[in-house]
């Protein structure tokens, strides 16, 4: 479910209390701190939420916030936070201990819980995107069930820099599905979350298969494109990833395939669908196979015949003649 708050319509007298409020209905109660021109305050908050999780972009005026004793107390639903900054903030929280002081860069993040006073300032507005998990599914992955105390993440972190793909991927993709696969891509990123936090031997378990996922989805990503480059191979793809070839190897070889067999049917799919596409008929065979990145005419042909069944030629024969035969008929083919 796609959800959207702003203050714009609010009173200028009522817009911090409406924003606290909401704040503490998607999330947890706070206390603002000195509002230098309440009239001048606006907030927003927009994203999605799936089941009892959330994910909020949060823009708003406040430049400090507390989160007290008694904002802690008048809380019941328990839940863990995962903030990522876009602006520097300084985050002191008070743990059961001894408190933390936590300095975050823009693109930095921190994983705190309901159970934490903290003290938080930014230079400038406040501005963030804010992960909500259910304690029910973080709790059993973390140690002891529970923070030991917030965390910070930094984005230049190789978790942090995984976790700040997982997060941009689930905010374009969780809004176009259905709510229950909204909330399995929400609770995907717990593995990761977890992972940086100190986890239990399930939780590794857990957040090494995320790990694994979110490097096979960023590999995907880079040969999807680099497709048509002929040059692309599993050294390349390694040393502009930041991994080993034997890693990158390892994460085909976990879903029963090679790099190479993953290059060459994304190449032969594109392919194929060049070749039957009424529109572009006019290119031919060969054309098509090398703008894809195959440089052996040979090689090419004997694929496309082994993955589809019939050489690429009566693909393009079986469309041309479907073309005219629509032509002949008076039917529309734009």
């Amino acid at each position: 479910m796609q959800v959207h708050f702003s203050t714009d319509h609010i009173a200028p007298r009522d817009r911090v209390r409406f924003w606290c409020d909401y704040f503490a209905k998607q999330a947890h109660s706070i206390t603002p701190g000195e509002i230098p021109d309440p009239a001048a305050f606006r907030a927003e908050a927009s994203g999605s939420i799936a089941g009892e999780f959330a994910l909020l972009e949060i823009s708003s005026g406040l430049e400090r916030v507390q989160r007290t004793a008694a904002d802690v107390a008048k809380d019941k639903t328990e839940a863990f936070f995962v903030r990522r900054f876009r602006a520097p903030v300084i985050w002191r929280a008070a743990a059961r201990s001894t408190p933390v002081d936590l300095i975050h860069e823009p693109g930095d993040f921190c994983v705190s819980s309901t159970e934490w006073q903290f003290d938080a300032e930014w230079k400038g507005p406040a501005s963030f995107d804010l992960l909500i998990i259910p304690r029910a599914a973080l709790s059993p992955i973390i140690t002891g069930g529970r923070l030991e105390r917030p965390y910070r993440l930094a984005c230049a972190s190789p978790l942090g820099s995984l976790l700040g793909a997982a997060f941009d991927a689930a905010k374009a993709q969780a809004p176009l599905l259905p709510n229950e696969h909204g909330e399995a891509v929400l609770r995907n990123l717990c593995g990761l979350v977890a992972l940086s936090c100190n986890i239990s031997n399930e939780g590794i378990s857990r957040g090494r298969d995320s790990l694994q996922s979110a490097r096979l989805a960023a590999v995907k990503r880079y040969v999807d494109l680099h497709l048509a480059d002929p040059s692309l191979t599993p050294a390349s793809a390694a040393a502009a990833l930041g991994i080993s070839a034997r890693q990158l190897h390892r994460l085909f070889e976990a879903h029963n395939v090679s790099f190479a067999r993953y290059v060459s049917r994304e190449r032969l799919l594109r392919c194929r669908a060049a070749v039957a596409d009424a529109a572009g008929t006019g290119r031919s065979v060969i054309d098509i196979a090398f703008g894809w990145g195959f440089n052996s005419m040979a090689t090419f042909y004997r694929a496309f015949a082994s993955e589809f069944g019939s050489p690429p030629t009566m693909l393009r024969a079986a469309s041309q003649e479907r073309v005219n035969g629509q032509r002949a008929t008076g039917k529309d083919t734009s």
